[in-house]
């Protein structure tokens, strides 16, 4: 089931550049890329520090051009953003293992997409309550919840990224997406991984706007 499903047929924006080396595993169907960001929960934010990046694992909102994330006013991640807000958001999803008889031969199906932005921080409350409240859209489209607290927005910060260059690929057997480009046909066995944690996997009682009044 999902709750956030993009119109067919949308034109890609200017910021997608697939131009890569295996030009067999580009992903360019822009819908399906908005509806795959849209489904997905996690992506990791890499940050700029000395002397090796910074990672951090987010929850996060995908708009049409634009990631939605916030973080502990207080923490290294904030301190780090302030510093330099240009970062890289990566967001996958693995779909099932594959083996073939070959060693080389055992790889992934899987969803990949890399977009480096930069972000606007939101330090202010009044900034910081509509950008949570859009954020909460994604995860809670039912709205059942109490407004949000003063004292909860003043512990965070909030940060909108804007998409500047993103890049998406894939591999799926059933797409015909087996081997590189003149490389034999490697005869695959594909062990399917159970459902992830997406937004498409929950079951409609988890978006029940009269839970709390039962």
């Amino acid at each position: 089931m999902s709750h956030q499903t993009p119109p067919d047929g949308a034109a890609a924006p200017a910021f997608l550049n697939n131009t890569m080396r295996r030009t067999d595993l580009a992903w360019s169907d822009w819908p399906a890329i908005r509806a795959f960001l849209r489904d997905e929960m996690i992506c990791r934010v890499a940050i700029h520090d000395d002397p090796f990046p910074y990672v951090v694992a987010q929850s996060f909102t995908f708009l049409e051009d634009r990631f939605l994330i916030h973080c502990s006013r207080f923490g290294k991640m904030a301190e780090l953003l302030r510093a330099n807000p240009n970062v890289t958001i990566e967001v996958d999803r693995p779909v099932a293992l594959l083996k073939a008889p070959k060693g080389q031969n055992t790889s992934l199906e899987y969803y990949s997409v890399i977009a480096r932005c930069e972000l606007r921080t939101k330090q202010q409350i009044d900034e910081i309550r509509p950008h949570q409240y859009l954020a909460l859209d994604k995860f809670r489209p039912e709205k059942d919840y109490t407004p949000l607290e003063d004292g909860a927005l003043q512990q965070i910060v909030a940060f909108e990224g804007q998409v500047k260059h993103m890049s998406a690929k894939k591999r799926i057997l059933s797409d015909g997406q087996y081997s590189p480009p003149g490389q034999p046909r490697a005869p695959y066995l594909r062990y399917a991984f159970a459902e992830g944690a997406v937004m498409s996997a929950l079951p409609d009682d988890a978006f029940d706007r009269d839970r709390f009044k039962k």
